[in-house]
């Protein structure tokens, strides 16, 4: 256990706010999308590829760039904080594997960024949780993943005939429920680990504290008669 450094152990609150904020308007705006290509592809069911379906298909299409745009702060946000995360766990208990420079490298190293980010929260979990189950952070990469790879199955180009059109809306419906869940499931994380740290700040001031304290005198013998 590390000693605890009142000025230093900072449980990063605000970021985390900030980034479960970014992850709460991506599922948001997930669901929002996902219903609209539902209808979109009831429509096209029903009557085929016409202005009415094209009109909702292009509407999609400008949600679906809005997001890419929501996705960018989003990481951007959920980096800093589990940066700041890292950092605080360091001054708990040092977490095992990854480096501090792969919070923000291992997202971006082919292949690699298939298990690393989950590994650096996984070690943050640890550090800073009691004895539990990291059973969220394994939930939510398992969601993750699914929602890139199955985001990377069609072309992304939903024009030309309406059996097309529906194929590739229908990949974007599935990968939109599988990323619904994942920015959920981050929030969770996101959320728990900074409880978990807040936790832990108390605890360790409490334990400085009463180290600090002066020693009880002692008891004054009595003078013999």
């Amino acid at each position: 256990m590390r000693p605890y450094a009142p000025e230093i152990l900072r449980p990063p609150r605000a970021a985390a706010l900030v980034a479960i904020a970014g992850l709460a308007a991506n599922a948001l705006l997930m669901i929002a999308l996902a219903g609209l290509g539902l209808w979109t592809n009831a429509l096209l069911d029903d009557e085929g590829l016409t202005s009415r379906t094209a009109d909702l298909r292009n509407g999609l299409m400008t949600g679906v760039f809005a997001q890419l745009g929501l996705i960018v702060l989003t990481g951007v946000a959920v980096v800093v904080w589990l940066w700041r995360a890292r950092t605080a766990a360091e001054l708990i208990e040092e977490p095992e594997g990854w480096g501090r420079p792969w919070v923000i490298a291992g997202w971006f190293v082919p292949v690699l960024n298939f298990w690393i980010p989950r590994n650096v929260v996984a070690s943050v979990w640890r550090a800073s949780a009691p004895p539990a189950s990291a059973w969220p952070v394994n939930a939510w990469w398992a969601a993750f993943v699914a929602w890139v790879l199955v985001g990377r199955l069609g072309d992304g180009d939903p024009s030309g005939t309406a059996g097309h059109v529906h194929q590739e809306i229908t990949l974007y419906v599935i990968s939109w429920a599988f990323g619904i869940v994942a920015a959920v499931l981050a929030a969770v994380v996101v959320w728990r680990i900074t409880r978990f740290q807040e936790a832990q700040a108390v605890r360790l001031a409490q334990a400085a504290a009463a180290s600090a304290a002066p020693a009880a005198p002692d008891a004054v013998a009595s003078d013999p008669a």
